[in-house]
């Protein structure tokens, strides 16, 4: 077989048939490219899955469930119906349709705040533009040239500034998309470390601040004036806060 990446990602997720898995297989044995492409598809899979939000049903949910269907097959047995395969489809999607929903709309001090999410969300796309291939659409030390890059591409203009002379040099910027819109994100320097600063209009005038710590990576967050900034490396936290009092003043 050929050079292949959509067959790699459809190897990794196991789509393929078995014939053909085998050929992938044999090629990543033989293909130094390939087999390096499926490496990094493995850490890129393993680091999103470490970084990503992951929620468990209780098991409330998955009794209701079963005494549900339970009942509905009961109640069809009773009925003289035609016994078609598609009604019994149709009745489960429907049960597991109604008890979902009714669970998602159970008030629940368990279940993960907005903000929560959001940050989680903003900490893979961190990930995400560490071992991909999309830190920066904009390439270049000079704020400039980034900012007028920005120009057509987004509702708002973000606020770009470099800190070379303290230490976090400005990289460049790329377009991301957060809280279902595209948003800016801006990329510094800290020795061999990256910052990401990911901005969008926050509505109202407010001014706070949040910050928080998983796998080995930090967040800051603060708005000022329209804008809304978060602020995501793997630097010190200590370090994150010098570069965000940095940026507001």
């Amino acid at each position: 077989m050929n050079c292949s990446r959509d067959l790699i990602e459809a190897y990794m997720d196991e789509e393929l048939d078995p014939g053909l898995s085998v050929s992938v297989e044999e090629h990543l044995s033989g293909c130094q490219s390939c087999s390096e492409l499926y490496s990094r598809f493995r850490e890129q899979r393993a680091e999103i899955r470490s970084a990503a939000p992951y929620y468990t049903a209780p098991a409330q949910l998955e009794r209701s469930i079963r005494d549900s269907l339970r009942q509905a097959v009961a109640n069809e047995t009773k009925a003289t119906a035609n016994n078609q395969p598609w009604r019994w489809l149709a009745i489960a999607a429907s049960i597991l349709l109604a008890v979902s929903v009714s669970w998602n709309m159970r008030p629940s001090s368990k279940r993960i705040a907005e903000s929560d999410v959001l940050a989680q969300n903003i900490l893979a796309d961190h990930v995400r533009s560490l071992i991909g291939t999309h830190l920066l659409d904009v390439p270049s030390s000079d704020q400039h040239t980034v900012k007028p890059w920005f120009n057509g591409k987004l509702d708002f203009s973000p606020e770009v500034k470099d800190f070379a002379a303290q230490g976090f040099p400005l990289i460049g910027g790329r377009l991301d998309y957060l809280t279902d819109r595209t948003v800016a994100a801006l990329v510094y320097g800290r020795r061999q470390h990256i910052i990401n600063v990911f901005t969008w209009p926050a509505g109202p005038a407010v001014t706070s601040q949040s910050q928080f710590s998983r796998n080995g990576y930090n967040a800051i967050h603060w708005s000022h004036g329209s804008m809304t900034f978060w602020a995501v490396s793997d630097v010190a936290l200590s370090e994150l806060a010098q570069f965000k009092d940095l940026y507001e003043k």
